[in-house]
C-alpha cells in the first residue's frame, strides 16, 4: 500500500510538474520590474490600467495631439454608434476564446486549451466610455507624449494598421452595445495572453512594466502604493 502510495505520489508531481515551473517562472517574472524608472518629467496624458477578473485593458483618452482614436476605431462599428467619447479602452486575446467566453463563468476546457495550446487568430477588443469607469482595479498612469506615440503605435502594429481609415471590425461579435473586435496579428499561446499583451505594451512605451507575466496581478504589482 504505501509503495502505491509513492508511485501515485511521483505520478502526480510529474503531472503537475509543468504547472508548478510555468508559476514559477511567472511568479519571478512578474517580480523583476522594467522601465522602474521611467522618467515621465513631461507627462501630459493621463491613461489608465483597468483590471476586470483575470484581464487588463488599457484606457487611453479619444482624442489628443498624438492621434485621435474615433477615426480609426470608429464608434459606428459598435452596437450603439455612442457619442461624446472620452476614452477608448484596447484589450487583446484570442478570437475564439472571445467568441465563446463571454464572462469568465462560461468558460470551457476545450476553449481554454485550444487557445492556450494551439496556433489560431487573435482580436483587439475595444470599448469607448464617456468616463472613465468608477472601480478600484484601476491605475491611472500619466505618461509622456513621446510615451504615449510609442504605446500608439504598438496597438497599431497588433491590426497591422497600415492604411488606418480601412480597419473592419468582427462582424456579429460585441460584448456590449460601445465595444467592437478587430482581428489582431500573432496569435495567443501559454507563454502570450491578454496580460502579457498589456505589459509589452507598458514595456514598449518606456512605463512601468514588469519582466513577463501571464497574469494581471504582476502588471498591478508594479504600480502598487
Amino acid at each position: 500500500m504505501k509503495q502505491a502510495l509513492r508511485y501515485f505520489f511521483k505520478f502526480l508531481l510529474i503531472l503537475l510538474s509543468p504547472a508548478i515551473v510555468y508559476l514559477v517562472i511567472a511568479l519571478i517574472g512578474a517580480l523583476i520590474p522594467v522601465n522602474s524608472n521611467p522618467g515621465s518629467i513631461n507627462a501630459k496624458i493621463d491613461i489608465y490600467l483597468y483590471r476586470q477578473d483575470m484581464h487588463t485593458d488599457i484606457l487611453l483618452p479619444v482624442n489628443s495631439e498624438i492621434i485621435t482614436w474615433d477615426r480609426i476605431f470608429k464608434p459606428e462599428h459598435t452596437l450603439s454608434n455612442p457619442q461624446n467619447l472620452a476614452f477608448i479602452g484596447f484589450g487583446w486575446g484570442d478570437l475564439n476564446f472571445y467568441r465563446n467566453t463571454p464572462q469568465w463563468e462560461d468558460l470551457k476546457l476545450d476553449v481554454a486549451f485550444k487557445a492556450l495550446f494551439l496556433r489560431s487568430q487573435s482580436a483587439l477588443h475595444t470599448r469607448f466610455y464617456e468616463k472613465i469607469p468608477f472601480s478600484e482595479n484601476l491605475v491611472k498612469i500619466s505618461v509622456s507624449e513621446n510615451q504615449y506615440k510609442k504605446l500608439t503605435e504598438y496597438i497599431l502594429e497588433t491590426v497591422n494598421a497600415e492604411n488606418k481609415s480601412e480597419i473592419k471590425p468582427v462582424s456579429d461579435l460585441h460584448y456590449y452595445q460601445d465595444d467592437a473586435f478587430y482581428l489582431a496579428e500573432t496569435s495567443f499561446h501559454l507563454f502570450k495572453t491578454c496580460n502579457t499583451w498589456t505589459n509589452s505594451a507598458l514595456k514598449a512605451s518606456g512605463l512601468k512594466a514588469c519582466l513577463w507575466t501571464p497574469f494581471p496581478q504582476g502588471i498591478f504589482f508594479q504600480y502598487r502604493d
